[in-house]
């Protein structure tokens, strides 16, 4: 990534030229980066927002500047366009090439994050040419690039193809593919590392901790169903579904609307059992940081015995609803 270049092609923007203030969203990884972006962007009054932040969804709402830059993720089609938001995603080479010897696949649907997207095409080729079948193709309303894969939405993936190469790194998202999808065997490559990884075997054992939820959400009397406020989580609709299938099971449940959903703010609410419906990486990724059960719309129906057990659901986010008639502010 080059930064530097990255700021001189922002400042051509008009969008930036027009704007007296400027916030910047920056992934925890650029945080110590902000040296250089103050200097680049020293012609305009620049807030960092402090917060973390994991996607296009989430877009700070009622702020006073002018232009909000969000660096690091792609836009969400289906949410509408923002004329007050540079969305600038950033786009990684490879320090590894994928070797197809190493892909054990006769035919396979290629998938990535927007970190290696770019990359897509030409892995595709490189692996048609050593005669192996590729599919590449977009997903659902919510992703924008062919192969894309969320944290909340893989939709790419989906096909008759029964295998998935995912590029990118970490597990989290390659996951959501074995989770949403047990019948393909998903593998995923790391291309700082040049690291393989057959998903299996960690799927296994987050089922294992799922399942542990499942059963003591079986046994609780009390449930506190989370809404995001952020405008690319907000599943209000789903929320009251959960609420009500709650108290049809004659069982207690009450809403909790947050932003930042963290342990320290749910400790104070008196719930056995919290349902997120808000991203849904924080029940896959952050369940160990709670100190109370968290656990998915899908996964409360298994526990109060409306869902088959023996199949497991993946949450992901489709579509989104409101609140309120304010949570869509200059939007278009």
């Amino acid at each position: 990534m080059n930064l530097a270049a990255i700021l001189r092609k922002i400042k051509e923007d008009k969008r930036y030229k027009d704007a007296r203030s400027v916030a910047i969203q920056l992934p925890e990884g650029m945080k110590r980066g902000i040296e250089e972006i103050t200097k680049e962007f020293r012609d305009k009054e620049v807030i960092f927002i402090g917060d973390p932040f994991w996607g296009a969804c989430d877009i700070p709402q009622g702020g006073k500047w002018d232009l909000l830059i969000q660096f690091g993720h792609s836009p969400i089609p289906h949410l509408g366009s923002f004329p007050n938001i540079i969305f600038e995603e950033i786009q990684e080479d490879m320090d590894f090439e994928i070797k197809p010897e190493n892909i054990p696949f006769e035919s396979l649907i290629l998938t990535s994050n927007v970190t290696y997207s770019a990359q897509l095409p030409k892995i595709k080729k490189t692996l048609e040419e050593s005669g192996i079948r590729v599919t590449l193709k977009r997903g659902d309303q919510r992703v924008l690039y062919p192969g894309q894969i969320l944290g909340c939405n893989i939709s790419a993936a989906r096909g008759l193809e029964g295998n998935v190469l995912f590029v990118g790194e970490g597990i989290f998202h390659p996951l959501g593919i074995a989770l949403a999808l047990p019948e393909k065997r998903v593998l995923a490559f790391n291309p700082r590392t040049g690291e393989y990884i057959d998903m299996e075997q960690e799927r296994r054992k987050f089922l294992s901790q799922r399942y542990s939820a499942i059963d003591r959400a079986a046994r609780a009397k009390t449930f506190g169903i989370i809404v995001s406020t952020k405008i690319g989580q907000t599943r209000y609709s789903l929320a009251k579904v959960a609420s009500n299938i709650v108290h049809e099971a004659g069982r207690s449940a009450f809403l909790i609307t947050l932003d930042l959903l963290r342990d320290e703010e749910l400790v104070n609410f008196p719930a056995e059992i919290y349902v997120n419906t808000a991203c849904p990486r924080v029940t896959i990724e952050d369940y160990g940081t709670f100190s109370r059960p968290v656990i998915s719309f899908y996964e409360l129906q298994m526990a109060l015995g409306l869902k088959d057990k023996s199949r497991y659901i993946f949450d992901e986010i489709v579509m989104t609803d409101e609140i309120g008639s304010s949570s869509f502010r200059k939007r278009n």
